[in-house]
């Protein structure tokens, strides 16, 4: 696919917080980069960087605990967004209460930003983290 494309995407999906739905999320991954025809440098970065944010906060946060984990999908031109929203869950739905501190997080989620070309994060009343991750994209030429 040439970087003159014309398609872009914006995908959007939510899983529980284990360890057992990152696979779907990393299959979800595996067919936008075969769809856009990511170089396989790009495709292994973005998916070591998605699953090491997932599992790293599984392993911190969701040991005793539920949650979900709302993802957005986003490509345009040569640029992935993925946005990475985690909310706890109780008995009655997401929960407001969270007893973890964004700057855990952003410590917990230290390493993945160095697989990415950049990564911000976002404070939002009633999720444990909010944080979106770019990539410059590189595609196989045909």
């Amino acid at each position: 696919m040439s970087n003159n494309r014309q398609d872009d995407l914006s995908f959007h999906m939510r899983i529980p917080a284990d360890k057992c739905f990152t696979k779907n999320v990393l299959l979800s991954l595996d067919g936008i980069c075969d769809h856009f025809c990511f170089t396989e440098h790009s495709r292994d970065r973005i998916k070591k960087a998605l699953e090491t944010a997932l599992n790293n906060s599984i392993e911190i946060v969701y040991q005793k605990e539920s949650g979900l984990f709302e993802l957005q999908f986003s490509i345009y031109k040569n640029k992935m967004m993925i946005t990475v929203e985690d909310y706890p869950l109780n008995s009655e739905g997401i929960s407001d209460s969270i007893d973890s501190n964004s700057d855990d997080i952003k410590n917990i989620l230290s390493s993945v930003k160095d697989l990415t070309d950049g990564m911000s994060f976002v404070n939002k009343k009633g999720r444990i983290s909010c944080y979106s991750m770019s990539f410059d994209i590189n595609y196989i030429e045909n």
